[in-house]
């Protein structure tokens, strides 16, 4: 098996589970995050200011 994570090809944390036994034998790749992991945080600012400003309140019941 060699998978690779592209940010660190040298990652020692990166863990791959084999569901079925062998499949990864004949495996070997690299592994990319997907585009959606990573967001333009002034794309969400800009979103989020669609929306009335958030008020924190404290109900009955809450413990806290």
């Amino acid at each position: 098996m060699c998978i690779r994570y592209a940010d660190d090809p040298e990652a020692d944390y990166f863990i791959v589970k084999e569901l079925e036994p062998g499949f990864l034998a004949r495996v070997k790749g690299v592994y990319h995050d997907p585009a959606g992991y990573f967001v333009d945080e002034a794309e969400a600012e800009a979103f989020d200011k669609q929306f009335p400003p958030k008020v924190k309140q404290k109900l009955p019941g809450q413990l806290w």
